[in-house]
């Protein structure tokens, strides 16, 4: 978990001054961070990515369609957790779950304003 919050951190930092961004990051952060109780652990954590990816559309934040996209892949890997139960733990959920996660934030940290801009006026 040290690496979301400093994945996180950064991304507050970066999309501090840009209201659209900071609230899909926030909405990004709750998808990970909310306690999802054990059971119907899988359902909840598909229902939770299903309001991240609406709530992204909804927001229109430049991340917003990418974000979305790999809520739909969290879902597609929450259904097979289902299926598989979880186990074992090196299984491709619980290696795809933290790829996706990791990679929703650092989305919202190259989407920000400050590193955006760089890209996009060098």
């Amino acid at each position: 978990m040290t690496s979301y919050a400093i994945i996180l951190a950064l991304a507050l930092a970066l999309n501090a001054r840009d209201r659209r961004m900071l609230a899909l990051l926030l909405v990004v952060a709750c998808g990970i961070f909310v306690p999802i109780p054990e059971e119907s652990f899988y359902m909840m954590c598909m229902a939770v990515e299903v309001l991240v990816a609406s709530l992204a559309m909804r927001i229109a934040a430049p991340a917003s369609q990418i974000i979305a996209r790999i809520s739909v892949l969290l879902i597609g890997l929450h259904a097979l957790g289902w299926v598989l139960d979880g186990y074992p733990p090196a299984s491709p959920y619980h290696a795809g779950v933290k790829f996706l996660e990791h990679a929703e934030l650092i989305v919202c940290c190259l989407f920000s304003p400050l590193i955006s801009k760089r890209w996009l006026h060098a």
